[in-house]
């Protein structure tokens, strides 16, 4: 007789479907276990026996084979044991086959649940597949906009799955509340403190960020040591807008595979790894595979303090997803497409001594060609912002304003700017350019000889000034403040 149930696993970084399948048949007392599983899945085998003898369960007197499907996949870890016991009962006729149920949970020798690591990625793939009923094992802290797509029940045995399966087909209950659900947890809808309002005379440098978030332009603070570069580079994830909850639940999914104990939330991720970080630990990959620094700052800020600092194949590395917003990683004959569209920011000294243009430097000129061409011009082509920053006190290159706007301000123009640019991503952006604006980014790209990169990248900036301005044309007041806004910074 034959079994099944459905269960999930991640393959690297991936999660996949498991189909389960049980055959209990006549023969020498044999439990065998086959599609590529671990030794972990192998070991469930005797996991299964302990825990069907404490719990009081009949257990199969002949021979046991238990399918993994697909075969070709290699199953790992332990949380297929709960769907390896529930296809075993099945086959026997213990339980009854059920459609649109999962189970995911590792068993204890006396029969109790163990839960599972990364229990919500696995979750989402199971929602995606049609699940409707996920048995967990009681505990982890499950997210609440998880629990709008897949009900989660959570137990603590065995033998309370089997007798809450039994029940609800009894009583012909499409579903039946479990005795011990998981816990949801909520995301803290409470903002960080508004710091950039303590920042006086710093107008020009908000509207920067404003600009930076709006249009996901890549921003390099550059200035003496003490200036605030970090400050404000740390402060841009503050007015970006919240995630959506399908957003919010993906981000949650990739963080938990690097650790299990982070938390829930709706705010943009701000990632700020060390300069010593190498192109695996950005892209993502390794054994077992997880994801890089650049899928952990989907929809949020990766931060590079002290960019050149960094080693330059690290930078190069940012290339793809620059561009793309998607990374690529091969491993082991298959190819995982991760999300990677993250708002890259930067600080960095003028120089090594760092305080070139603003003391008396230290530092020889062919010291500062070494410094900076750790930067691969590539990279440089693609941000769109590079500021050299000066002490408030100094009052230079600080363009006149009539008061600075408060961060709550600046968060709605953000908000709104990014709602009208979402809202004309795919269509020809030189349609919303005035005729004069047109003539005058064609007579600056011609002056300064830009390259087709940043002609395209100046006219996005462009787009961006507008939508802040909540213009939908894009004037010529637009296009000369984005050639500005790139030129000066590659003086």
């Amino acid at each position: 007789m034959l079994g099944r149930a459905v269960s999930a696993v991640h393959n690297g970084i991936q999660p996949e479907l498991v189909y389960v399948e049980a055959d209990v048949g006549p023969g020498f007392p044999r439990f065998s276990i086959v599609g590529l599983p671990d030794s972990a899945v192998s070991e469930a085998r005797l996991r299964i026996r302990a825990a069907f003898h404490n719990c009081s369960l009949p257990f199969p007197k002949g021979r046991i084979t238990v399918n993994l499907q697909p075969a070709s996949l290699r199953k790992q870890g332990s949380g297929l044991d709960l769907a390896i016991a529930i296809a075993i009962l099945r086959a026997q006729g213990v339980l009854a086959e059920e459609g649109n149920t999962a189970f995911l949970a590792e068993l204890g020798l006396d029969g109790a649940l163990v839960p599972t690591e990364s229990t919500v990625g696995l979750a989402l793939r199971l929602a995606e597949a049609g699940v409707q009923d996920l048995y967990v094992a009681s505990g982890p802290l499950i997210p609440e906009p998880l629990t709008r797509l897949v009900h989660v029940a959570g137990f603590s045995s065995l033998t309370q799955v089997v007798s809450h399966l039994t029940a609800r087909r009894q009583l012909g209950v499409a579903r039946l509340e479990s005795p011990r659900n998981v816990t949801s947890c909520t995301s803290d809808a409470t903002r960080p403190l508004d710091i950039l309002d303590t920042l006086p005379n710093r107008a020009f440098e908000k509207r920067l960020l404003a600009i930076s978030a709006a249009g996901r332009h890549p921003l390099l603070l550059i200035g003496p040591p003490g200036v605030g570069k970090t400050t404000l580079a740390r402060l841009l994830v503050d007015l970006l807008p919240d995630l959506s909850e399908a957003d919010a639940l993906h981000s949650y999914a990739f963080h938990e595979l690097v650790n299990p104990s982070a938390r829930f939330h709706v705010r943009p991720p701000l990632r700020e790894p060390h300069h010593t970080l190498t192109p695996a630990g950005l892209i993502g990959g390794g054994s077992p595979p997880r994801p890089g620094e650049v899928t952990l700052a989907d929809k949020g800020v990766l931060l590079f303090d002290e960019w050149l600092e960094f080693p330059k194949a690290t930078l190069n590395a940012l290339r793809e997803p620059l561009t793309s917003g998607v990374i690529h990683i091969s491993r082991n004959g298959r190819t995982a497409s991760l999300p990677a569209r993250f708002l890259l920011v930067g600080t960095a000294n003028p120089c090594p001594c760092g305080w070139r243009g603003y003391r008396e430097c230290r530092c020889l000129e062919s010291d500062i060609r070494r410094y900076w061409s750790r930067c691969p011009g590539p990279i440089v082509d693609r941000i769109d912002l590079i500021y050299y920053m000066n002490r408030v006190a100094d009052g230079t290159n600080q363009p006149s304003y009539s008061r600075d706007p408060s961060t709550s301000e600046l968060r709605e123009a953000v908000r709104y700017a990014r709602t009208v640019i979402e809202h004309v991503d795919g269509l020809d952006p030189m349609k919303q350019f005035q005729a004069r604006a047109v003539t005058a980014l064609t007579h600056l790209c011609d002056k300064l000889n830009v390259t087709e990169r940043a002609i395209v990248q100046t006219a996005k900036l462009a787009r961006t000034i507008a939508a802040l301005a909540k213009r939908d044309d894009i004037r010529v007041e637009d296009v000369e403040e984005a050639f500005a806004l790139r030129s000066s910074a590659r003086r």
